[in-house]
């Protein structure tokens, strides 16, 4: 880890709550359309490939050495409300455009003028949680999700020589899960190297305004505990809505588990891309002080090398596994305390 003034992974402000977010009417509308909608995959399908994409963003000091990406999965499914601007159900354009969200993000840096970027949702059943502490993918001028790879932007983010490109974002993340089996939230807003926080279930509609592109979090496990095993569930396995109100885990046309409304644990998701001032607008909507690929490698190479470590500049370093797996490892950091109510879980 580079050694810096502030650590790269400690938010602007500490995250707040706002209990009662969403109205009836949008919160009915939002489970229409996740209900009417899909099947959904899971996360770790949306985002990766291969195991060392997906510690660049989390595990990390204490994960296995031969741990593979199967390790990580757990029934958490996601899909998109809206991204990039575009809201894909036209029943929720009010909500994906309007001024409480970006309002409540505004809020959290300050800034004057900002933009909804994506709103999206995690649903999951029972199930353990073996997130040994992540965060969301940060923005940069030139480089975002829409062009560069997850793990890019999460070497990046704790490289800390980007921040000067950054883009502000703040989230906010509306829960809904009405049991007290387990399935809070677990938050490290002074860093990974230290104790962690949490909110606890249950909570319903109950709203969390934070940077999760500066903090470690996690989903805790939730549900009945005999219920939390998934035998054949793999990177393929989707999430599908059935008519009596329950939710059905398949691989193909093959049932491996089933569950109901009760044991559902619901995140709705937003981000916004904040601005401080209109020149702070400006820059980034004509690029006139954009990030490249090259000048990203150029510079990491080089940090590397001036902390006296080896590292050979591969002919296609978006590609190259190794090469990959060195900055992953170059720059790994990762929680290593867990509240005693919500220990990680590992897999055997």
């Amino acid at each position: 880890m580079t050694t810096l003034e502030r650590h790269p992974m400690i938010p602007v402000a500490p995250p707040s709550l706002i209990e009662n977010f969403y109205t009836p009417e949008e919160i009915s509308a939002i489970f229409s359309v996740i209900r009417e909608n899909g099947p959904w995959r899971l996360i770790l399908a949306h985002h990766f490939s291969f195991t060392e994409e997906y510690l660049a963003i989390s595990g990390g000091k204490n994960r296995k050495p031969d741990a593979q990406l199967s390790d990580f999965v757990a029934p958490v499914f996601r899909g998109f409300f809206g991204n990039a601007g575009v809201v894909f159900h036209p029943e929720l354009h009010d909500i994906y455009f309007g001024r409480k969200l970006l309002d409540t993000a505004r809020g959290l840096h300050g800034a004057k003028y900002g933009m909804a970027h994506d709103l999206f949702f995690n649903l999951c059943g029972p199930s353990h949680s073996f997130d040994a502490g992540h965060f969301d993918t940060g923005s940069f001028r030139g480089m975002g999700l829409f062009n560069t790879p997850v793990w890019l932007l999460a070497i990046m983010s704790k490289s800390g020589l980007f921040d000067e490109w950054e883009v502000k974002t703040a989230q906010v993340l509306t829960y809904f899960y009405n049991s007290d089996i387990d399935g809070g939230f677990t938050y490290w807003p002074d860093g990974p190297d230290e104790n962690p926080h949490r909110l606890a279930a249950p909570f319903w509609n109950t709203a969390f305004l934070t940077d999760n592109s500066r903090m470690y979090h996690r989903r805790e496990a939730n549900g009945p505990k005999d219920q939390r095993d998934y035998p054949g569930l793999d990177i393929t396995s989707e999430l599908h809505a059935t008519p009596d109100d329950e939710w059905s885990i398949r691989n193909g046309s093959k049932e491996i588990s089933r569950f109901g409304d009760a044991d559902m644990r619901v995140l709705v998701h937003y981000t916004a891309l904040l601005f401080d001032d209109l020149t702070d607008v400006r820059r980034f909507q004509d690029h006139t002080d954009d990030l490249t690929s090259e000048k990203v490698f150029g510079m990491l190479i080089d940090d590397i090398r001036s902390k006296g470590a080896l590292v050979e500049e591969p002919s296609d370093p978006m590609t190259d596994t190794a090469f990959i797996a060195q900055l992953t490892e170059f720059y790994k950091m990762a929680p290593s305390r867990y509240p005693s109510e919500a220990p990680l879980d590992v897999r055997s």
